[in-house]
């Protein structure tokens, strides 16, 4: 992997999308400090300079539009897996959040990349992990310790890679059973859009979640629709 660090940057995401073809597969850019850190549906993502670890992963080897929602699972159950290793107990949020103790404590951005075809997706990761935020989760702030953000950027690749491995041997379903196991809102009871108290079930293969309503009906809807908040 070909890796690049950063002291700031409007966002990580932007600086490799505007690098494409100086850039190798499987890039990686982290850096210390985003003016302009961005999650989805425009959210700003804020850090403090140095302490939280933001980085993105440029895959140009992954073709597959129809396939985005299933590396933003595979990106989040790779930052779950790097937060249980140092014994933090996460959950993916549908679908792209991470959260700890009610809290969110990571966003992840999949944003695909065309010229004229689709020439690959990046991959931002914004996890909080030695900021002290009481709106927000942190590593530091869950075990009480300081960590070395980029000893975490390598331990966070090295799941990722794996992940992604499972992907491209045709293995999403090992990767969907873990993302259902530590799913955040599976059997909660949630107000949810104009369908009232609704309990999610399960995130499907094809992106869509399965909720049941309080009439008992069932709903089937895309992954990327899913917001707890009224417009």
């Amino acid at each position: 992997m070909s890796y690049i660090e950063l002291d700031e940057v409007d966002s990580t995401n932007d600086y490799v999308k505007r690098n494409l073809n100086k850039l190798p597969n499987l890039s990686v850019v982290r850096c210390n400090y985003q003016t302009n850190g961005r999650g989805r549906n425009g959210h700003v993502w804020q850090s403090k300079n140095g302490d939280d670890l933001l980085m993105s992963i440029l895959v140009k080897d992954f073709k597959k539009p129809q396939d985005l929602h299933k590396m933003t699972q595979l990106v989040a159950c790779s930052v779950a897996g790097l937060l249980d290793r140092y014994g933090i107990k996460a959950k993916i949020k549908w679908p792209n959040d991470i959260y700890v103790d009610d809290l969110k404590i990571c966003g992840i951005l999949v944003e695909a990349i065309y010229q004229t075809d689709l020439e690959g997706v990046v991959v931002g990761v914004g996890l909080n992990v030695n900021s002290i935020n009481g709106d927000y989760a942190s590593m530091k702030m869950k075990t009480g310790q300081t960590y070395q953000v980029k000893s975490l950027m390598i331990a966070m690749l090295t799941y990722f890679k794996i992940y992604y491995s499972l992907y491209q041997q045709g293995s999403y379903d090992k990767i969907l059973d873990y993302a259902n196991d530590i799913a955040y809102l599976k059997d909660k009871q949630v107000e949810f859009q104009d369908y009232g108290l609704v309990t999610f079930t399960k995130l499907n293969e094809n992106g869509t979640v399965n909720f049941v309503d309080s009439n008992h009906r069932e709903h089937n809807i895309l992954i990327n629709e899913i917001s707890l908040h009224k417009d």
